[in-house]
């Protein structure tokens, strides 16, 4: 069965801007109106909320993402229009829209979450009714949209106070993970407005967490990258980052060894094979793989068939700490920046990057970490002391 799409808060922030100028230079809100989209798509939306006076004019459309699991899904989007003198269009934000705090976003600090692509569809479609010789001023609103902010990604990315008013087809497909992919490059933007040079990268809250008890980064530095770590390399490497340091789990981290740098657990299985067999590895020649620096010794035969009975990384992780052999986590760290060097080196026409590696357990402690992820952490403590 086909999933039903929907529409952005973009489009119902046209649609309710172009009902209102209607109603203000004609004298009549009507019930639905026509707009246009970027995807080629005419919408036909309907008009909730109309008032009507000389001097303003105020109507609303209620969003509908169709399938596709959004918080934004049955708010209601407002436009209040009233004429100006200056022949332009002013467009701002108002109560439930978010204000832009940090720099690299779509729109500048201090501004509200407006994104240029409905920006400019709200001005095509106030044009459409009104000519070139008038000017309006135009008030986006969503009245519940402070508390349906905190539900998205806005608080992380430094946007206050609201949702965003956003879409660059206007049209939601259902399930969209380009969609998702586009929140989490807002984090590399950010990051690289404010100057960083060096990005933290981590699969999901363990590793931020676990990074900011660790060490004294700001949040910003540290992005979230979900299961897309092969994209998020690719666009750290081509905003320029000069060092990128992946922080997270094992459990995750170690299935770029396997090549997976999409590690959902619908393409990509579980690592603990990838484990048994580098300490299998370890076991054999009674020395770590061939990656420096050498741990010390071997595993005991006994401590290895133990380990192969674990049914998880985490599990594994803690009989090696517990026998004393949680050094070759280490040697997995410099395997695992091996293997994202590798995979950097490849997406070129774009400069090389330096890699480090952190592994953590689930209580948040350093279970593995590579060279240089270690040196540049004893640098950023030095300057923050």
């Amino acid at each position: 069965m086909s999933l039903r799409t929907g529409y952005t808060t973009g489009s119902c922030a046209t649609a309710a801007t172009k009902a209102a100028v209607i109603g203000l230079f004609k004298g009549n809100i009507p019930d639905e109106v026509e707009i246009d989209t970027p995807s080629g798509i005419k919408l036909q939306l309907k008009i909730l909320h109309k008032q009507l006076s000389n001097d303003t004019a105020e109507c609303a459309v209620q969003k509908d993402a169709g399938d596709d699991p959004d918080v934004t899904n049955g708010c209601k989007v407002h436009a209040q229009v009233e004429r100006n003198n200056t022949g332009t269009i002013e467009i701002d934000g108002g109560e439930g829209v978010g204000r832009v705090t940090k720099p690299g976003l779509q729109a500048p600090v201090g501004h509200a979450a407006i994104n240029p692509v409905p920006r400019r569809m709200i001005e095509h479609a106030v044009r459409e009714v009104i000519g070139n010789g008038a000017g309006v001023k135009v008030i986006i609103s969503v009245p519940n949209g402070r508390a349906l902010g905190e539900k998205t990604f806005n608080p992380k990315l430094g946007i206050i106070g609201g949702i965003s008013i956003i879409g660059t087809t206007g049209i939601v497909r259902p399930m969209s993970e380009d969609a998702f992919k586009t929140s989490l490059l807002c984090g590399l933007d950010i990051a690289k407005g404010i100057g960083y040079e060096t990005v933290v990268l981590a699969p999901g809250s363990l590793g931020e967490r676990s990074m900011l008890n660790l060490i004294h980064i700001p949040k910003d530095q540290i992005i979230q990258m979900s299961n897309f770590v092969g994209f998020m390399l690719e666009a750290a490497l081509k905003r320029r980052f000069k060092k990128i340091i992946l922080a997270g789990h094992p459990g995750k981290l170690i299935k770029l060894l396997r090549g997976d740098f999409h590690t959902h657990s619908a393409v990509s299985k579980p690592a603990n094979d990838i484990l048994i067999d580098i300490l299998e590895h370890h076991r054999r020649n009674k020395i770590p793989p061939p990656i420096s620096p050498p741990s010390q010794g071997g595993i005991a035969d006994e401590i290895f068939n133990n380990l192969k009975e674990v049914s998880t990384v985490e599990g594994i992780v803690e009989l090696l700490r517990f026998s004393g052999n949680l050094s070759i986590m280490n040697d997995v760290s410099e395997m695992i920046e091996d293997k994202v060097l590798d995979f950097l080196r490849g997406e070129q026409p774009f400069a090389p990057a330096e890699a480090g590696v952190i592994l953590f357990d689930m209580k948040g402690s350093i279970v593995g970490i590579s060279d240089s992820a270690q040196a540049w952490l004893n640098l950023t403590k030095t300057k923050s002391s």
